[in-house]
């Protein structure tokens, strides 16, 4: 029997497997679809590089990958403010990664397998089986359509935004205020910044939203702006590029950082509802990455708490095996805590408490530190800074259905 079985190749599940065969554990990765394949999420956060320090890939990242030494906000005003990863406090990590996600999931999926899991691509979990109540093993489809049943003591749900466990189960609620749409593309020949900010993400703020702006190594930019459902409703018909093209007319911080580029591909859309799921752990199994649930996109969180969580996971899994709500009440506290200092902050962003702190002119340097950590991903942690950011930009949690 194998230990565990994971379900999803993505980061979360890459990490989680990845760590667990680090450990000597029996591990198989059932991933639906074939690597290498477009995802967004593309930019990291310097407290998920222990993760990959820890497999043992971060190396191989660093030298394939952006370097991201901070990130900018930039406005309708003209206001820019910076902040550089070296001022938070902790800074034993100062950088970040800029990452073309095809690339980064196969790497991570690929670092796996070398670490000893086992991993098959396109093959389809049917359904997650259960004896007496507990997670048994998996029933999944071939890439040839044939069928098979695994049997593990641990099954980990890292099926992304699908969600397989949550959705057939307790479900999901959504989180309220972050009803939004992400328009996105990619430039070639877009605007750089210069030295150590080269690598920035860069936020624009926008009367209805907001827009990324993230560089790769290879020249290309990704591009996204990220409008709230009442704008979106308002201009209905339209397609993606109509749109897309309209979130940066409003924008007149993003044009000239687009001047003369020239996009790879027509604009794309995609529903960006933020959601948590109802129960993360079960007897016999665990949520990992979005299939716990989704946040916001507007702080780069979705790579790191997957990253994050599914390394805390692998380790409290490699204690026992035995997974119960009881056991695991630690790990889903944790993961709890960091969460919603994240969805409290894009709460306050978008309701107009934060943009005057990212804003202000002559900031309080403990403040401006305490912002620079949470936006350096450093929310897991128990520290005096997330307490105070957590009481001030305490996030709105009666979830909708």
């Amino acid at each position: 029997m194998l230990d565990a079985i994971v379900v999803g190749g993505g980061p979360a599940g890459s990490v989680c497997a990845g760590r667990l065969a680090q450990l000597g554990r029996r591990v198989l990765v059932l991933e639906r679809e074939h690597f290498p394949r477009f995802h967004l999420g593309e930019s990291l956060l310097p407290a998920s590089m222990p993760a990959l320090d820890t497999l043992g890939v971060l190396d191989a990242a660093r030298a394939r990958f952006m370097r991201k030494n901070g990130a900018q906000f930039h406005d309708n005003e003209g206001r820019v403010a910076r902040f550089s990863f070296a001022d938070a406090f902790d800074a034993r990590y100062p950088f970040a990664l800029q990452v073309p996600r095809d690339e980064f999931d196969e790497l991570l999926l690929c670092h796996a397998a070398t670490l000893g899991a086992e991993v098959r691509e396109g093959w389809r979990v049917a359904r997650v089986r259960f004896e007496g109540g507990r997670a048994s093993g998996v029933d999944a489809v071939g890439p040839d359509g044939s069928t098979a049943s695994f049997d593990a003591r641990v099954v980990v749900d890292a099926t992304g935004r699908d969600a397989l466990l949550a959705r057939s189960g307790t479900g999901i609620a959504r989180v309220p205020g972050l009803e939004n749409t992400a328009f996105y593309v990619q430039f070639g020949g877009a605007w750089r910044d210069e030295g150590e900010r080269a690598g920035d993400i860069v936020i624009v703020l926008a009367p209805s939203g907001w827009l990324w702006f993230i560089p790769f190594k290879d020249g290309r930019t990704s591009v996204g702006a990220v409008m709230r459902s009442r704008w979106t409703r308002a201009h209905a018909g339209e397609s993606p590029e109509a749109l897309f093209a309209r979130a940066v007319s409003e924008s007149t911080a993003m044009q000239p950082l687009l001047d003369g580029a020239t996009p790879l591909f027509p604009p794309r859309a995609v529903a960006d509802f933020s959601f948590r799921a109802r129960t993360v752990v079960g007897e016999g199994w665990l949520a990992v990455g979005d299939a716990g649930g989704f946040i916001d996109p507007l702080f780069s969180t979705g790579a790191h708490v997957a990253m994050t969580g599914a390394l805390l996971a692998a380790d409290a899994l490699h204690a026992t095996l035995d997974v119960t709500p009881a056991r695991f009440a630690a790990w889903q506290a944790t993961m709890t805590r960091g969460t919603d200092l994240f969805i409290g902050a894009v709460q306050a962003f978008y309701d107009g408490r934060l943009p005057p702190y990212l804003f202000v002119e002559k900031p309080r340097a403990y403040l401006k530190r305490a912002i620079t950590s949470m936006l350096a991903g450093d929310v897991f942690a128990e520290a005096r800074w997330s307490n105070d950011l957590a009481k001030r930009f305490a996030p709105t949690l009666n979830q909708e259905s």
